[in-house]
């Protein structure tokens, strides 16, 4: 019997309906977060992105926490592409998102033990 790509993932995913600032090469879009991890992200652009964005393509993100001086900062790859809707496999982030990052991901844990897994897990596959 084959897992699931739910029971595959390393990281959990948090729903979220958080805004997003992307930049994909020169153009800046707008959208909403559909979920987050410690690894990435899922988001849905509010207008189509550009025609040559493809799987692999640099792509940063900031996503807004709802005040302007918390957000979470990341760069990273285009992992998934479909219509709108983008995934986005993070490869770095300053020190202050990824403390945003692991309280928001810990807050919707709500499992201090899987957060540490989770995190132990990041550790040994760096961004």
């Amino acid at each position: 019997m084959s897992e699931s790509p739910e029971e595959r993932r390393r990281f959990r995913r948090i729903a979220t309906d958080k805004t997003v600032t992307l930049r994909l090469g020169t153009q800046v879009f707008s959208g909403v977060v559909h979920d987050i991890s410690l690894r990435g992200l899922l988001f849905e652009t509010r207008d189509d992105p550009p025609a040559d964005v493809r799987i692999g393509s640099p792509i940063s993100a900031r996503v807004d926490l709802g005040d302007p001086r918390w957000q979470i900062a990341c760069e990273g790859s285009v992992a998934h592409l479909a219509d709108r809707q983008i995934g986005m496999h993070c490869q770095g982030m300053d020190v202050e998102s990824a403390a945003r990052l692991r309280r928001l991901v810990e807050v919707n844990l709500a499992d201090p033990e899987l957060l540490e897994r989770e995190f132990a897990e990041l550790i040994r596959d760096p961004l």
